[in-house]
């Protein structure tokens, strides 16, 4: 694993997390639309939980997920990062 310096941290962190902003971004307009979609499969499907599972294998509910997951994976990311930062700043000041 490459020793990356506090700096370059957190620059690969405000990188992720506008990347993480951009998907969100994304995502919002994916779900703005699903309820119209949703609706409009409530008239074939009758309830909610139905409708939601046909939702789902629309190209805006796979998009969907997809984003949800990446985003997560983001998330994870960033926390990783945010360790490493705390634990060289713990070394630095002899707190480790």
């Amino acid at each position: 694993m490459t020793d990356y310096t506090p700096e370059q941290l957190a620059t690969k962190r405000r990188k992720l997390a506008q990347e993480y902003q951009s998907k969100m971004k994304e995502l919002a307009e994916i779900k703005k639309r699903k309820a119209f979609t949703i609706i409009e499969l409530m008239v074939l499907h009758k309830t909610a939980s139905k409708a939601e599972i046909y939702y789902n294998v629309t190209d805006d509910g796979q998009k969907q997920i997809e984003l949800e997951m990446y985003c997560r994976g983001l998330i994870e990311l960033m926390r990783s990062i945010k360790t490493e930062c705390d634990l060289k700043n713990a070394e630095a000041f002899g707190q480790y």
